[in-house]
């Protein structure tokens, strides 16, 4: 007989962690193993709105916290989530960031993919660790997208954490019968994300340009977001800068599908789903040479290991300049997206629920 699973999705905010949680909720529902999964989500967040219809998974929806989500977040964690597993009688609680304590007659799978928390020592980010080493003791199996985010987290918890890769839809996101010719980049306007750097990069590129588009949350980081409106402001060149909010899957195929090369400048990563998709939609990528992002685009991109400009620009030319190497490296960037699937990461994750 399946399990009863309740999944803790309160952390999928943004990005490729909220896209994460709509796929695996989907794809556990139907595997043999969960008899229900119920998804606890913010309300009017990317995780409930990605799974009204669904009639394989029901949605419980939780007030959104304007301010002090974090603190929020662990209190409705401490004093509603226990009775709520009680309620629906879960044999499982999946989380996606960590549980204050463990619920009663429940067994916790905890699943950590944001290593932000690991990159600086800011008060919110000590207590997230501290939640997750307490989350790891009684956690029976703990899984991240990526051998480099497992290494953190095993480093910090002081126990082993399984890399579980996650996943792209192959159904949604396939190649194009040619080539785009756009520069694209993919990522919520954090300033870590380095758009500033792409800009600086794609400046160097010889006129005529390709179209920069920049497709992204700017509600993640207003700061960054709005340093980045008035930078491009002031360009002369703006007008072949596009900049898409918020876009739908649909829009979104259509813009993997218009680019040329693909663009990763961000400092830090777990699992860069983008860029797994833009591989999977036939787009080489040019990608910052950090370990998380190698372990995504294997030998699907071209890395630079550098902040300067003119080195980005020279590996996006490269790619913009010359037919052949174009082709070679988008057959390079289809086999390596081959790698991932939804069904496979679920069906790893189900055998330890």
């Amino acid at each position: 007989m399946g399990r009863r699973v309740l999944f803790d999705a309160l952390a999928a905010r943004y990005g490729g962690g909220a896209y994460a949680a709509i796929q695996l909720a989907r794809k556990l529902a139907a595997t043999p193993d969960v008899a229900e999964l119920v998804v606890v989500a913010r309300r009017g967040s990317i995780v409930q709105r990605g799974l009204v219809g669904d009639e394989a998974v029901r949605c419980i929806v939780v007030n959104a916290a304007p301010r002090m989500e974090l603190i929020r977040r662990i209190a409705w964690q401490v004093g509603r989530l226990p009775s709520l597993v009680r309620r629906e009688r879960c044999d499982v609680v999946l989380t996606m960031s960590w549980l204050p304590r463990r619920p009663p007659g429940a067994r916790v799978v905890c699943l950590l993919g944001n290593p932000v928390m690991y990159e600086t020592s800011t008060g919110a980010n000590l207590l997230r660790r501290w939640a997750v080493r307490r989350t790891a003791r009684e956690a029976t199996y703990l899984a991240a997208p990526s051998g480099l985010m497992a290494g953190l987290v095993s480093s910090s918890v002081g126990r082993p954490c399984a890399v579980l890769p996650w996943g792209v839809d192959h159904g949604v996101f396939s190649p194009a019968t040619t080539a785009g010719s756009e520069i694209l980049c993919v990522g919520d306007f954090y300033a870590h994300k380095r758009h500033d750097l792409l800009i600086d990069a794609w400046l160097l590129l010889r006129a005529p340009r390709p179209v920069l588009r920049l497709v992204g949350n700017p509600d993640v980081d207003p700061e960054a977001h709005g340093r980045l409106i008035t930078r491009i402001a002031k360009l002369s060149q703006a007008g072949s800068i596009e900049l898409e909010y918020r876009v739908s899957r649909e829009r979104l195929v259509r813009a993997y599908r218009g680019a040329r090369v693909f663009v990763v400048a961000s400092e830090h990563e777990s699992f860069c789903m983008p860029l797994a998709e833009s591989m999977a939609c036939g787009v080489p990528a040019v990608v910052r040479a950090i370990d998380s992002l190698r372990e995504t685009a294997s030998a699907g991109a071209r890395y630079v290991d550098s902040d300067d400009p003119a080195r980005w620009a020279a590996a996006i030319e490269a790619l913009i300049d010359d037919d052949a190497e174009h082709d070679r490296a988008r057959k390079l960037a289809i086999d390596a997206a081959a790698r991932f699937s939804w069904e496979r990461c679920a069906a790893t994750l189900a055998a330890q629920l």
